[in-house]
């Protein structure tokens, strides 16, 4: 008489094959994940930057404003280039109040953002002073770069700048006192909380 030996078929074999699979591709994805990670499109700020994050709530909704209004802005730009009149330059301050564009128009959030004197003090340069410190503080806005560029008077001590025919320069800007808003920035570790 033969006897034959026959394991039963409980899958044991099979489950081990599955749970040293699995470990592996677990293993090899985890070797592998810091070389694919996306890249941030935040850059590094300089000097005379500050993260938008970093601000106080109450600049956020001016600043809000503003980026609409620089949108508003390049707009009635585009349509002047665009008609067969003669160009007569960017938006005056009294063309935006006529259009009640949010911050230039004196309403309720004018008073509450700290009741900002507006002028036009070069091409596409606007500048709002505040004349309260409770609100937000003295804002720039460059409106003849496809992205809007605010500048902010964080210190109150920045010089206001006189009106003029030039474009201003970054440069000019720092040396007045003024810090731009970084809407994509990076912090680095030595500015982190």
């Amino acid at each position: 008489m033969i006897v034959q030996r026959v394991r039963p078929d409980n899958g044991g074999r099979e489950g081990k094959w599955v749970a040293l699979s699995i470990v592996v591709i677990l293993s090899v994805a985890a070797l592998l994940l810091p070389h694919h990670q996306a890249k941030s499109g935040a850059e590094p700020i300089a000097a005379h930057q500050v993260a938008i994050e970093e601000l106080e709530q109450g600049a956020m909704g001016l600043i809000a404003d503003l980026r609409l209004a620089h949108e508003e802005i390049r707009q009635l730009q585009t349509e002047q280039e665009g008609s067969t009149e003669a160009l007569t330059g960017w938006a005056s301050i009294d063309e935006l109040k006529a259009l009640w564009l949010a911050p230039f128009v004196e309403d309720k959030s004018w008073q509450y953002y700290g009741r900002h004197q507006w002028r036009q003090i070069a091409p596409a340069v606007y500048q709002g002073i505040a004349a309260h410190h409770e609100g937000a503080p003295s804002m720039l806005l460059v409106s003849d770069h496809d992205a809007p560029e605010i500048w902010l008077d964080l210190t109150g001590i920045a010089k206001a700048l006189p009106v003029s025919d030039a474009t201003l320069s970054d440069s000019q800007l720092i040396q007045a006192g003024w810090v731009n808003i970084a809407f994509n920035a990076q912090r680095s570790a030595h500015q982190a909380h």
